[in-house]
């Protein structure tokens, strides 16, 4: 009886040595390669939930004891250092605005008041950077009215944690 003459992917497979051989050799990078993106993304989750714990454990504190800000302290809580609370002030209240993240971060539609009294932008219901301060010169009765809706709306949902020097 004859056997059958191998083909050509037995010869290969012959060269590369004994099957668990070049299983392991074609297994370990691709093992090496997912193992190494899972623990990134883990490791980046931890800190995203450390930076959170964090900014919630400063938010808790400056809640129990008001803070005057400048407004440069003010601005280092705009939504870009995630260990920090996300403020914003009207009328010269700091509030936290963490809750609203989506609206008042990077990137939200409000993103540009973060960090500022935004007296005057919320005042003109603008989103004009230009607009996104504290000054109400030369803003009419009407547009106070509104400012003094939104102060209301914003500092019943929001928590008190200051007030701008």
């Amino acid at each position: 009886i004859a056997l059958p003459r191998p083909g050509p992917m037995a010869w290969a497979l012959e060269s590369l040595g004994q099957p668990p051989t070049w299983l392991l050799v074609l297994a370990t990078p691709v093992a090496l390669l997912f193992g190494y993106r899972w623990l990134q993304r883990r490791l980046a989750a931890m800190d995203e939930a450390s930076a959170r714990a964090e900014a919630a454990a400063l938010s808790t504190k400056l809640q129990k004891n008001p803070k005057t800000f400048t407004k440069d302290e003010l601005l280092a809580y705009n939504g870009m250092d995630r260990r920090k609370p996300l403020l914003l002030a009207l009328k010269g209240r700091v509030i936290d605005v963490s809750a609203g993240a989506d609206f008042y971060g990077p990137g939200g539609p409000y993103g540009i008041f973060a960090g500022k009294d935004a007296s005057k932008g919320f005042a003109m219901m603008s989103l004009k950077e230009e607009d996104a301060h504290s000054d109400l010169t030369g803003v009419d009765d009407d547009h106070l009215k509104i400012l003094d809706d939104w102060y209301s709306k914003l500092t019943g949902k929001y928590p008190t944690v200051g007030h701008v020097a």
